[in-house]
């Protein structure tokens, strides 16, 4: 039973929560008592219609074995109890600031002791009612948790590993990173499977420290990303070098094309809204650290891109909100000025490692997936932009053009080489501010050339047909009668009456005529 070994403010809820954690969930109170646990007690008011395990679970506190002050719930939730304030540190959806209201020490049957905390609320949960103050902790940065650095997500994991489980945990890993660098190779169409690889073995690795213990859902998702940032970070290396290896003709096209079309005023051809003031120093400088050893991992890279699309934001003089079709042209002009990053090879790393839609929003973190759909976009748009470039290029210069009056290919020229420089130019401005109407006239254009390609294939079947009427024309007009019109199919296949044989035929009834003559 309980021995009291202090005193503690008499409260309805003292005596009625206790009962309830030896009553109904005898089997939680007697193991952590025996483990010198502490047990958080709400005040009765403020408790809950339902009381069920996850709530006695995120109540009943060990200490933590790194870090002074600070407890592991026995979901996995973090907590800090610094004089008369609990407060909610990790794991928590709706993190808590509550009071403590008093202490009392108790004993177990082994004269053990432990504790039992008076609060004024519960620490998840709907509240009810409570005549104590609650202040609910709002996060400054909502990306806090995305934006810890590697050793942030070490101390995050090794604060909830208890000392036997973290030889098992970070054995398994390492096995496998080692294996992953000495024997995996990034191949073209292979690279969501070797993204697969990575986050089965981290789910395996939890799964087995993790096994005997019923975590919160959202808590798991947290952890599960911390270990992908540490998987991906050790083999970052290896996995970003070989998809830079893979594409890097489109990473030299891209280059190549920004370095040249910088100079070419992109902001017209972007379709950057002309009344638009922008300054783009902040947005550039952070896109630049893209490949930074601080962004060697995906979760890093997204929050690289929120950034960035964060600065192009207040670089806007006047504070105006950007719209969706104001904001690609301008993160594709900021792509632009940022110089070469390996702008493909990024987005292709980010579409097959990034964290699955459910941990980022278990993080708070939901907004990165969008960032990651502006980033392509805008890469999409200037690989167009770049291709259409290229195609131009490819045509022959004005000199070597027919003149306007000379016929090409049985059509009369009807532009001058000038007019149609001026028509491909006006092709990318033409639509105003809107990106894709720019994207739809390419595709408008691509099906076009299809169908042409098409009609020239048809076209080509039946042109036989015309050179045989040609043939019969040349041999009238010389004096020679008509090649005999009916040939069977057979003759066709055994090669008789082919036109090499008419024509032979016809050569040497000429020359029988002039020897007959002579």
């Amino acid at each position: 039973g309980l021995r009291a070994g202090g005193r503690m403010e008499s409260t309805p809820s003292n005596a009625f929560y206790a009962k309830a954690l030896q009553k109904s969930f005898s089997r939680i109170f007697d193991d952590s008592s025996k483990k010198r646990h502490s047990f958080l007690i709400p005040v009765l008011p403020s408790l809950p219609p339902k009381i069920d395990t996850s709530f006695v679970q995120s109540h009943t506190l060990t200490p933590s074995p790194y870090f002074k002050d600070e407890y592991v719930t026995l979901d996995g939730k973090t907590v800090a109890i610094k004089g008369t304030e609990v407060t909610c540190k990790e794991g928590f959806r709706y993190p808590r600031s509550v009071q403590v209201l008093g202490r009392e020490t108790c004993y177990n049957d082994n004269f053990d002791s432990y504790q039992l905390i008076l609060v004024s609320c519960p620490l998840v949960g709907e509240i009810r009612n409570t005549p104590y103050s609650i202040t609910s902790l709002k996060t400054k940065d909502r990306l806090a948790i995305a934006r810890r650095r590697i050793t942030d997500h070490k101390k995050f994991i090794a604060s909830h590993l208890d000392s036997k489980c973290v030889p098992l945990y970070t054995g398994a890993l390492q096995l496998f990173i080692e294996h992953f660098r000495q024997n995996y190779v990034i191949v073209k169409g292979f690279v969501d499977d070797a993204a697969k690889k990575c986050n089965e073995k981290c789910k395996s690795a939890l799964e087995k420290v993790f096994r005997e213990r019923n975590i919160d859902r959202a808590y798991y998702l947290e952890l599960l990303v911390a270990t992908e940032c540490l998987v991906l970070f050790s083999l970052h290396g290896k996995i970003f070098k070989g998809i830079c290896t893979l594409h890097t003709e489109e990473d030299t096209m891209l280059a190549a094309f920004t370095h040249k079309f910088r100079n070419e005023n992109p902001k017209t051809e972007l379709g950057v809204r002309k009344d638009l003031k922008f300054t783009p120093d902040r947005a550039v400088a952070r896109l630049q650290e893209l490949n930074s050893r601080g962004c060697a991992h995906p979760l890093a890279k997204l929050c690289c891109l929120y950034d960035t699309q964060e600065a192009i934001s207040s670089g806007i003089e006047g504070g105006e909100v950007l719209a969706a079709d104001d904001m690609l042209p301008l993160f594709a002009y900021v792509i632009v000025l940022s110089g070469d990053q390996s702008w493909y090879s990024n987005l292709e790393y980010l579409r097959h490692f990034s964290p699955e839609s459910k941990a980022l929003s278990a993080i708070d973190a939901g907004k990165l997936g969008y960032q990651l759909a502006s980033y392509q976009a805008a890469v999409d748009l200037l690989r167009g932009l770049a291709a259409d470039q290229k195609k131009a290029a490819d045509l022959p210069p004005p000199e070597q053009q027919p003149s306007p009056s000379s016929p090409a290919s049985g059509h009369e020229r009807t532009s001058t080489t000038s007019d149609t420089e001026q028509q491909r130019r006006s092709s990318i401005r033409q639509g105003g501010s809107s990106a894709r109407s720019r994207a739809l006239r390419r595709m408008q254009r691509r099906q076009m050339e299809m169908r042409k390609k098409d009609q020239a294939k048809k076209s080509a079947r039946g042109s036989h047909r015309y050179a045989l009427a040609d043939v019969d024309k040349a041999l009238r007009e010389i004096g020679i009668s008509r090649r005999k019109p009916e040939r069977k199919p057979k003759e066709c296949e055994e090669g008789r009456g082919s036109l090499i044989q008419a024509l032979m035929a016809s050569k040497g009834a000429v020359l029988a005529g002039k020897n007959t003559a002579r």
